[in-house]
């Protein structure tokens, strides 16, 4: 596993992919000893950003999977790396220089199929000498040229993979001018100094602990220690600086302009417009996996863009706009930020960590797509916590707010099962907020019934009798004729309960460890409710007991029963989760409920044919 060392003139945790898989034992692989950031803001324009560490290796993981290497990207046209030590202090005292061959430069993963990005460079750092108990000392700079980042940024999470001894982080800004920064989630040892010209923000921590290895961790590991700060006055300063680029002219060229005249002359309906173009942006636009930082905050035009056939995230949502905008739909470029570590007052690039666009529509309203996906739902209803800034074209800024979203699926059903056994009748699908695939549908009008699973599938459904669907809900009513419904075994047969995999089945949610330390994150607010009837041939009895279960604590309720009346088998299954964020003096309440809900006698029932 390589120890990624972020890039450029600071360290910061990749804003595009915010899931990381820490370590933590009560042994641990290895300990940071100590860490130095410095980060400096020049009278220039220019910036450096030095960093330190000396970590001691404790397991031979340490050294053969996790911390050998550490890979430094940084972009040659605008910055200068300098390595300045490279050691390893073995256990004896012995101390061994890293040699020559020890430093090799090379092209960054990501950006070997982007060739507007060639020009990046990742320096392999391989550390010699490795053994349990040895220290490895590195130190290194980068120096940025001025104009190449609009401000001084940093979004610094305090805590490693590993525990850390003492972590000292120093800005430097010139006397005169300001710096906007937050500390969450610790005390502030802030010591202001001043020295040669320079305003000094030292802060100093000792005995950081581990991050947790916990799953299901609140998002972008929003509840660890955490520095963020800008040099950027404003947030219309830093929208100024996004706006003032000439992409944001949003200017299509011939090829660009006819694509969109064959479209428009296939079809007039507006949301038809917007899916098939985002399906041409998601699909058709290879994809440059870029940190958005890498390329200085910039995005290149919509036509380099459509031209290459490829871009980044950022030059994708560039594209999508102009090319919404040219099909006379109103459309603005969106950055998204996690509403739990970014003050919408605040002007800070570094905690964007996505882009979407978004749209206008007379009859569906405003709906945010993604440029990464064929979202199925408006992002708004889907992503929790989030902070969209949308962005017009005459450069003014809206902020929107998500808070948790909701969704509810249910499924209902009245049917008869013959002596074949095989299954008919009619069922019925409903689903409102996060859980209604309300995009989805409407590109694929079976998307909804392909949701059901179980012993009765999507493959078991005749066309839908009946369908209603908008941004906030969706219905259809099938005819069921399932042919092979049960699994055979003797005499027993049995049949798997259906459910909805759009509903809480989405959320992977299926072994809980039996303690939490750390608050579990769940995607959404969740009801699900399966509730049928089941004729019954003669000769076929319920070999599962018939029962009623429930649940009810402050996470939330569950049921399920199984009741029998005059050869009717009736079926209900429900979950409501009341909370979101599962705090860890309640996550036994929500381990019982998850628990129960994955309970495999909870979800097949088992008939009996015959004597």
């Amino acid at each position: 596993m390589k120890n990624i060392l972020p890039i450029t003139f600071l360290i910061f945790t990749s804003v595009l992919h915010p899931h990381l898989v820490f370590t933590q034992d009560n042994d641990h692989d290895a300990v940071y000893l100590s860490l130095f950031r410095e980060f400096t803001l020049n009278p220039d324009g220019s910036m450096d950003y030095r960093f330190i560490k000396k970590q001691k290796l404790l397991t031979y993981r340490s050294f053969h999977n996790l911390y050998g290497e550490t890979f430094l990207v940084y972009n040659p046209a605008f910055q200068q790396l300098k390595i300045n030590e490279v050691s390893t202090l073995m256990k004896n005292g012995k101390k061994i220089q890293g040699p020559a061959n020890a430093l090799n430069e090379v092209l960054p993963g990501y950006a070997a199929n982007a060739p507007a990005y060639n020009g990046l460079r990742e320096m392999v750092i391989t550390h010699t000498g490795l053994e349990r108990d040895a220290i490895i000392s590195l130190d290194y700079q980068i120096h940025t040229i001025k104009g190449f980042y609009p401000a001084l940024m940093g979004n610094e999470v305090l805590t490693e993979t590993e525990a850390v001894k003492a972590l000292t982080i120093k800005i430097r800004i010139p006397v005169g001018q300001s710096l906007n920064y937050r500390l969450l989630n610790i005390a502030d040892p802030l010591v202001k100094t001043t020295e040669n010209g320079f305003q000094v923000y030292t802060w100093t921590f000792t005995n950081l602990p581990a991050a947790s290895a916990e799953e299901s961790q609140k998002g972008n590991q929003d509840l660890y220690p955490r520095l963020i700060f800008s040099s950027f006055k404003s947030r219309e300063e830093m929208i100024r600086f996004l706006t003032q680029q000439q992409t944001f002219g949003f200017q299509t060229d011939a090829s660009m302009k006819n694509e969109i005249s064959k479209l428009k002359a296939e079809t007039s309906n507006s949301l038809d417009i917007v899916l098939k173009l985002q399906d041409k942006v998601v699909n058709d636009i290879r994809l440059y996996p870029i940190p958005w930082k890498v390329s200085g905050y910039t995005f290149r035009t919509a036509s380099e863009t459509w031209n290459s056939n490829g871009g980044t995230l950022a030059e994708k949502m560039i594209l999508l706009t102009a090319l919404l905008g040219e099909a006379g739909i109103k459309a603005e470029p969106t950055l998204i930020a996690r509403s739990g570590i970014l003050d919408p007052r605040e002007s800070n690039l570094s905690l964007v960590e996505d882009f979407a666009v978004k749209v206008e529509l007379k009859e569906e309203g405003t709906i945010y797509l993604s440029v990464g996906n064929m979202n199925v739902q408006d992002l708004m209803k889907t992503l929790a916590e989030r902070i969209f800034i949308a962005i017009d074209k005459d450069g003014k800024s809206t902020i929107t707010t998500s808070g948790d979203p909701e969704f509810r699926a249910d499924f209902q059903g009245t049917m008869i099962c013959s002596s074949d056994p095989a299954i008919t009748g009619e069922i019925s699908i409903s689903v409102t907020g996060a859980a209604n695939p309300f995009l989805g549908l409407y590109r694929d009008k079976k998307k909804l019934k392909n949701y059901l699973s179980g012993g009765i599938s999507g493959a078991d459904l005749k066309e839908a009798k009946i369908t209603n669907s908008n941004p906030e809900s969706s219905f259809q009513t099938y005819t069921v004729q399932a042919p092979k419904p049960f699994r055979k075994d003797s005499l027993m047969f049995f049949f798997n309960i259906p459910f909805l995999s759009g509903g809480i089945e989405s959320m992977g949610i299926h072994t809980l460890s039996s303690k939490r330390e750390t608050p579990f994150e769940i995607p959404a607010l969740a009801e699900e409710n399966t509730e049928f009837t089941l004729l019954l041939p003669d000769g076929m009895t319920v070999f599962t007991p018939l029962q009623k279960s429930s649940i009810s604590n402050k996470c939330g309720t569950y049921l399920f029963e199984l009741r029998l009346e005059k050869g009717k088998l009736m079926v209900k299954r429900s979950l409501r989760l009341k909370e979101r964020i599962i705090q860890p003096e309640n996550y036994a309440d929500f381990k019982a409920l998850m628990d129960s809900w994955n309970n495999p006698h909870h979800r097949e029932i088992v008939f009996k044919k015959g004597n």
